[in-house]
């Protein structure tokens, strides 16, 4: 091979290099293209004398409903590109364009439950890897009504609970997931605000915390967008906030596996949430292994990924 051709196939092989970690780092990969984790090493260990059934990641991810189609299609294929996520948890996903988007994912085998049955909480959807899951059922609950400009500065929608329960065809265990939106304009400082925002959320915790022990499911994972700092929750404790009515009945990946190395979610703020529940946990049937929040997204929120591992 001549000068000329030996330069000229060097060019060729860096533009392949460049067009693979562009795919990469944007998420821009084709159908099928798996992204490899980058999660080098799983915080916890196993339990003492135990072997895991199985190993699942749960996502919670804020689509942000303001995205135009080319954004929320970039994040949800950086989403359902990465090789080892198993579970989503949306929220903000009402939008048409996540609707309309979403049969190019149920041929890369993805599964969604929209809720369009009880109006409003179609922004709060649930994905699964059909290969890895059967779905057994699935149901929606209302937390409170919206208010207008009338009653706050803040406006807000109906806020709603969605669920699925999930059969891992590998292990034959079931997992629950409960995913939420919680008001937003609800904390100031480490404490709540005054305002409706805040008394709705309150009200929205409280209903959560009393259903954390009665789920069904041998593992019952949660998923969502809380809009309270995970920080300022754990220093100031507030009545009626998560740490305080979550206690001893579920268990967060930041209190388990704390902050470190894990980057905000927004704007300085750890707001988006996985959960354990404590009778999951208690029972031996599951642990949460591993966290981080993912970069390279288009939404205002960066999605939190999750490890857990399931025992039989």
């Amino acid at each position: 091979m001549g000068r000329r051709g030996r330069v000229a196939a060097g060019l060729s092989l860096l533009l392949v290099v460049l067009l693979v970690v562009l795919a990469l780092t944007t998420g821009l990969l084709g159908p099928g293209t798996p992204e490899q984790d980058g999660e080098a090493h799983e915080r916890v260990a196993r339990l003492e004398g135990r072997e895991p059934a199985a190993t699942i990641r749960v996502v919670s991810q804020n689509v942000f409903h303001d995205m135009d189609r080319a954004d929320t299609q970039h994040d949800m294929s950086r989403i359902f590109a990465r090789g080892g996520v198993d579970v989503v948890g949306w929220q903000e996903a009402h939008t048409e364009h996540f609707v309309a988007l979403h049969p190019r994912y149920r041929e890369q085998g993805w599964r969604t439950a929209y809720f369009g049955e009880a109006k409003g909480s179609q922004g709060d959807a649930i994905s699964w890897r059909s290969d890895r899951f059967a779905l057994l059922s699935r149901d929606a609950w209302e937390m409170h009504p919206g208010a207008g400009p009338r009653a706050t500065q803040r406006p807000f929608a109906a806020r709603y609970v969605t669920s699925v329960l999930l059969r891992h065809r590998a292990s034959g265990l079931t997992v629950r997931v409960v995913n939420t939106h919680v008001n937003h304009f609800i904390e100031t400082g480490q404490r709540f605000r005054r305002n409706i925002n805040a008394r709705y959320a309150k009200r929205h915790l409280a209903w959560l915390a009393e259903r954390w022990d009665t789920w069904s499911g041998d593992v019952v994972v949660g998923t969502g967008d809380y809009n309270f700092d995970h920080a300022d929750d754990r220093d100031a404790r507030p009545v009626g906030g998560i740490s305080r009515r979550f206690a001893g009945r579920a268990v967060s990946s930041y209190e388990t596996l704390g902050l470190a190395g894990v980057p905000a979610t927004l704007e300085g703020r750890w707001v988006d949430y996985v959960f354990l529940a404590q009778q999951s946990i208690d029972a031996g049937r599951a642990q949460l292994a591993a966290h981080r929040s993912l970069g390279g997204f288009r939404s205002d929120h960066r999605p939190l990924q999750a490890t857990v591992r399931l025992y039989r």
